[in-house]
């Protein structure tokens, strides 16, 4: 027999804006998963300017004491269409879809989750965007549902790059990594970068300084291709104010390789635990022969074991293309997951997935073909 559930109460963009700070905070801090997509300040972000009106709102669980013990933001549009479904939370910024779950109640929370999608409250079917298939959490609603004959489907699977850090040391990962061709590649690279002038990796976490950074991120950013397709954050004025919002500290730390100063490649990071995720990355084209980029990884991973902090690096990206790929020694089994009681429509919307990704590839293999295409990154 189900435990009791717990106190509950589905809110809407208002009442979401409205939940405690503290509370709010607090959860993502111990979330049995970490995930700082759905921290306090990417999520206001998010509600004040691209996801305004687009009818965001969240299931929130409380333990008995009243603290927030869950909170699965969600919205009526996904990637495809089902009516009667709750889409996990997923602007354009947000490449993680996991709730957040306190670790001390998160087998209460995720039993109350269930009943309530079980009933059809708010919905009978739940979709969970970019789920890290090997984590507890993910484990925990297996078999909720198994217990509860409901049924779990992945769709649309897919690696993402991810660091850890191995015990022999910085040079030994390089040995694990790359070729020795390829390491003799980047290590010409970041000799011919040198010859320009002083090379430095600056890492600020501050709020003043990560500020400033932030709006030489945006310039660069808008600088090259993805200021000419029109995708950078300045593209668009509400997507400019949610990069001013979203990507401030303590939430938020900007990586830069500067030369004579000037930041020629730089990385936005956030974090609510041991993990930082790095969902943007930009540099000078300018200097797009030197590989600015790939520099500025090979700079991050020396830091990264040289300083012990943080614990591990999530992409925040698709393996493929991501200038991650050729420095990150492991992968993270990701995928959509849907959770329901009725198997056909989950199957069907599953294969609805399915065929908006082979679309995606189709389009983005044309887009290769033609010159000025957009290129990986």
């Amino acid at each position: 027999m189900a435990a009791p559930a717990l106190p509950h109460a589905l809110l809407d963009a208002a009442g979401l804006a409205a939940l405690e700070p503290a509370g709010w905070d607090a959860l993502a801090a111990a979330a049995l998963v970490e995930n700082p997509f759905y921290a306090r300040p990417h999520v206001l972000a998010g509600l004040a300017t691209i996801d305004s009106g687009r009818g965001v709102r969240a299931l929130a669980i409380r333990a008995a004491d009243g603290a927030l013990a869950g909170l699965f933001p969600f919205g009526r549009r996904g990637l495809v269409p089902m009516p009667g479904t709750a889409f996990g939370a997923a602007n354009r910024y947000q490449f993680c879809g996991t709730p957040l779950v306190h670790r001390d109640h998160a087998a209460e929370v995720v039993d109350t989750w269930l009943g309530l999608v079980a009933r059809g409250v708010p919905h009978g079917l739940w979709v969970l965007p970019d789920i890290d298939l090997a984590t507890p959490l993910a484990g925990l609603i297996r078999d909720g549902a198994a217990a509860r004959r409901m049924a779990v489907r992945p769709a649309n699977p897919y690696q993402r790059a991810f660091l850890t850090r191995l015990p022999d040391g910085f040079e030994a990962h390089l040995g694990a990594v790359l070729s020795k061709n390829r390491l003799k590649d980047v290590r010409r690279t970041m000799r011919r970068l040198h010859e320009l002038g002083t090379i430095d990796l600056e890492q600020v976490h501050e709020a003043g300084p990560v500020a400033a950074r932030l709006e030489d991120f945006l310039r660069l950013e808008h600088a090259g291709w993805k200021g000419e397709k029109g995708t950078s954050f300045l593209s668009r004025p509400a997507d400019a104010a949610f990069a001013r919002q979203a990507y401030a500290a303590p939430l938020a730390a900007i990586d830069s390789l500067l030369l004579d100063g000037t930041p020629i490649a730089m990385k936005l990071s956030i974090r609510t635990g041991d993990t930082a995720f790095t969902p943007k990355i930009a540099y000078d084209e300018r200097h797009r022969k030197l590989g600015p980029g790939m520099a500025l990884e090979y700079a991050l991973i020396e830091a990264f074991y040289a300083a012990g902090r943080p614990g591990a690096v999530d992409a925040a990206a698709t393996a493929e293309g991501h200038s991650a790929l050729n420095f990150f020694n492991a992968y993270k089994e990701m995928a959509t997951l849907i959770v329901g009681r009725s198997r056909w429509r989950m199957e069907l919307l599953a294969r609805l997935y399915a065929g908006r990704e082979r679309l995606k590839h189709r389009l983005k293999a044309l887009a290769a073909r033609v010159p000025g295409g957009t290129p990986h990154g």
